[in-house]
């Protein structure tokens, strides 16, 4: 930690990937945050809106394998590994340099019931197997990608889950994308759960 941090954020590390254009890792009051193309991505934000809608959400006892796509700076990973300790954990992400950020900066390497594999989301869904739990925590900075909202893509993640768990946005533009996607889940899952916080909208699926 340097003491500066504790006064005015501090910026350690800023790097770019063909995946996005700006990455930064701040040090503020002796953490580590994370910044891509200008969004938050971890910190005391990030962590706050998934306390929220967790505490606001029923989530099963009886998780023990959960599939996490979209690393970032693995704030939710963290957070479903305190829940769940027991649980084997997947993490995905189209970009390498997450994952290797998520290692250094954010503590993933010390999670010993976690896997992390580099690829992209869509291809992932593709595989073979079955989580009690998928959360699908996609962003490229500021933006969700459209396909997160596509009928092939989530018919793909039910085939996989039996629990889901969106992030999505709410903000300005995205008013037409929350109401297809909450259609879509509602045709999918036997139960949906919205919880809103801030710009985020949280999905919460049931196939039971």
């Amino acid at each position: 930690m340097t003491w500066l941090s504790l006064l005015f954020p501090q910026t350690i590390l800023r790097t770019s990937s063909p995946y996005n254009r700006d990455i930064r890792i701040n040090e503020e009051r002796g953490r580590f945050k994370l910044l891509v193309n200008g969004a938050r991505e971890s910190g005391e934000y990030i962590e706050g809106l998934w306390k929220f809608a967790f505490g606001r959400l029923s989530i099963s006892k009886h998780v023990k394998s959960i599939l996490v796509l979209g690393v970032a700076g693995g704030t939710v990973i963290h957070l479903f590994h305190e829940m769940f300790p027991q649980a084997s954990i997947v993490g995905v992400d189209i970009d390498p340099v997450m994952i290797d950020i998520g290692k250094k900066y954010f503590g993933l390497g010390d999670i010993p019931e976690l896997r992390l594999i580099a690829q992209d989301a869509l291809e992932f869904v593709n595989r073979d197997g079955h989580y009690d739990l998928v959360v699908v925590d996609l962003f490229i900075g500021p933006e969700v990608p459209d396909f997160v909202i596509s009928t092939a893509f989530e018919q793909k993640v039910r085939r996989l889950c039996g629990l889901l768990l969106i992030n999505y946005l709410r903000q300005p533009g995205y008013e037409e994308k929350v109401k297809k996607l909450e259609g879509l889940l509602k045709k999918l899952y036997a139960q949906v759960v919205t919880v809103d916080r801030y710009n985020n909208r949280f999905f919460y699926g049931k196939i039971g």
